[in-house]
């Protein structure tokens, strides 16, 4: 890469000089969330992503017209078509995992990539050439360092916009754990990431960023012994948790899955022999969880929302002045520049009901 500083001229003084302004430099120096330090241009004008659920980051952040390659059906989500018109157009190279044609990839020529993950991922993007800086937080509250390494990455207004939204979480995290403070339990909370037929349910286990917000938002994990993540269980030890509340993921996007409703799964689940037996199938703790760019369980951040969301569902009385309908669309409008209608808050809730809480008697089907 030859970067091209330009030149200036002094004016004919013959009493005093002009300082002359200093060249913007062509390229700067980035830690990532690895810890490497990756020298990306000043200028991006060209972003391919790998980590699916970072694209929300690229869209909030204003430079969603600037991928030029994203993961597979992350462009399906209709509500992340409405932002972002032109997400459709772009290519889908990258695959299920993370894996893509590095040479289709390179056709696009892009300034730098987002990584999935840091380590060795960047591995095949530095060996082409390609700057690749790693955005990925296994820690909940990290996401504020995703957010500055973001901004410092494609650089000009991303930087400020990335500012904002990190002075909005803190405000919901200090807000959370002030009215959780006078919580007096902690329900046991399984999330359902995905069920796509046969007996295989894919939770996540302790530790993920799913243990991690129901555990901020109130709650307790049904499935914090188990180890890895996307780990795929059976209904029989699902009977075994047997959780008081039960949260399925609408689809969208992570794990390569098309959108879809939430009510597609719920309607699946609901078939396995044993579900109706389950604490929160029997005592209507079922909820369907939003979807909005990307489904909000997921490394984005619409995880502002998702917490007031979660926290309301498991706590109603110590959330009772929290109107989920207004603050997402406050929530958009303000760090996306899109204030949903009716009919996409909707979309979004996976319901119309004027709480915003998504169950099976009142989701959209």
């Amino acid at each position: 890469m030859i970067a091209l500083a330009g030149c200036s001229s002094s004016g004919d003084d013959s009493t005093s000089a002009s300082p002359s302004a200093s060249p913007t430099p062509a390229n700067h120096v980035v830690t990532d969330l690895s810890g490497a330090q990756v020298t990306v241009p000043t200028t991006i004008n060209k972003i391919a992503e790998q980590f699916p659920a970072h694209t929300v980051t690229d869209v909030m952040l204003g430079v969603g017209d600037k991928l030029v390659a994203i993961p597979q059906n992350v462009s399906t989500i209709p509500f992340m078509q409405t932002v972002q018109p032109g997400i459709a157009k772009v290519p889908q190279l990258f695959r299920n995992g993370g894996m893509v044609n590095m040479e289709q990839l390179l056709q696009r020529k892009p300034d730098v990539v987002s990584l999935i993950s840091g380590g060795d991922t960047a591995t095949p993007f530095k060996n082409a050439g390609v700057p690749a800086v790693s955005m990925f937080f296994t820690k909940l509250d990290d996401i504020t360092k995703s957010m500055t390494v973001a901004g410092a990455t494609y650089g000009g207004p991303a930087v400020a916009k990335a500012k904002a939204y990190n002075a909005y979480y803190e405000k919901v995290s200090a807000a959370l754990s002030s009215k959780l403070s006078g919580a007096t339990a902690k329900p046991k909370v399984l999330f359902i990431e995905a069920y796509t037929g046969g007996s295989d349910i894919t939770v996540q286990g302790g530790a993920s960023l799913i243990d991690q917000w129901i555990e901020k938002a109130g709650g307790t994990d049904a499935a914090k012994d188990i180890k890895g993540n996307r780990v795929k269980v059976t209904m029989e030890q699902v009977l075994q948790w047997n959780p008081d509340y039960l949260i399925v993921a609408t689809p969208g996007g992570d794990q390569g899955l098309a959108a879809n409703t939430g009510t597609s799964v719920v309607d699946a689940l609901s078939k396995l022999s044993g579900w109706n037996d389950l604490n929160a199938v029997k005592n209507n703790k079922l909820y369907i969880h939003p979807r909005g760019l990307y489904p909000w369980g997921q490394y984005t951040p619409e995880q502002a929302v998702n917490l007031q969301w979660v926290a309301k569902v498991l706590n109603p009385p110590l959330f009772s002045d929290v109107d989920l309908r207004s603050v997402t669309s406050s929530f958009y409008q303000t760090y996306f520049g899109h204030r949903p209608t009716a009919d996409e808050l909707t979309q979004i809730l996976q319901t119309a009901a004027p709480d915003g809480i998504a169950t099976p008697a009142n989701a959209v089907k």
